[in-house]
């Protein structure tokens, strides 16, 4: 049976958890106190806010990233092309290196320019001597209204030594507009074995005058252009160094090299 005191701290304690109950009721009820429309509609505007900046932020760096984008794919390329445009000049010519690997370089003849293809680079035959003034017999010839002879050996088994040939004559000749003194190729000989007659003539150095320039093109020991009289001899160490030696000696009848 019960105690009367006991049944009262029963009903005291039933008491107390139900104030503490209705307390942590309340808490709650003010923690989760309703917002207003007013309230919850600024919130959203508020958030919708942010969203829109995040969003331009986005857009500007995406924007900015496709300009730098942009202006590496036009202006790089064209800068290093700048960078090689100086880089391959000599002395104040335009050189520019085409996808047939000639080197082209632009010369002017009145108001006409002309953009003449070279095997080599000035720079790669700045170890080919030439003798000082040597360009001037071209020019005498031309003002004597005289011819030029490039002269070789027919036996020499390498094609090589005709395009030096015609590097020498694609200058000196009509083809450019600039000596257009009439060139022509010879021999230095008779061919030994063939059964053909060409028609080229043997023209030597004895051949050469006042009104003959003879250029002959023979190998030795160095690579050098110099002369004899009215006979510029062009000298090289093989076949391939002709063809060096004949771009030399152009260069330097352009003006280009001294």
């Amino acid at each position: 049976m019960t105690k009367p005191a006991e049944k009262k701290n029963k009903e005291d304690e039933s008491q107390k958890t139900a104030s503490e109950k209705l307390a942590g009721s309340e808490s709650v009820r003010f923690l989760k106190k309703e917002v207003s429309p007013e309230e919850n509609l600024e919130k959203k505007k508020a958030e919708k806010k942010i969203e829109n900046r995040k969003s331009t932020i986005k857009f500007v760096i995406f924007a900015a990233a496709l300009i730098i984008l942009f202006l590496a794919i036009v202006l790089v390329p064209a800068f290093i092309r700048k960078i090689n445009f100086e880089k391959n000049k000599y002395n104040s010519f335009e050189f520019i290196q085409q996808k047939d690997s000639f080197w082209y370089t632009k010369v002017q003849k009145g108001s006409q320019p002309y953009w003449i293809p070279f095997y080599y680079h000035p720079r790669e035959l700045e170890d080919i001597p030439v003798e000082t003034g040597l360009g001037s017999k071209f020019f005498d010839i031309r003002d004597n209204n005289g011819s030029i002879y490039i002269t070789l050996d027919p036996d020499s088994g390498n094609n090589t030594i005709i395009i030096a040939g015609v590097e020498i004559a694609k200058i000196t000749g009509t083809r450019y507009d600039l000596l257009n003194v009439p060139t022509r190729s010879a021999f230095i000989k008779e061919p030994k074995n063939t059964s053909v007659e060409t028609g080229t003539p043997i023209i030597t150095c004895k051949d050469s005058n006042e009104k003959t320039l003879v250029i002959w093109l023979t190998l030795s020991n160095k690579n050098i252009a110099y002369s004899y009289g009215n006979c510029v001899i062009l000298e090289a160490q093989s076949y391939n160094d002709l063809v060096r030696v004949a771009d030399r000696l152009m260069y330097h009848l352009l003006g280009i090299m001294s």
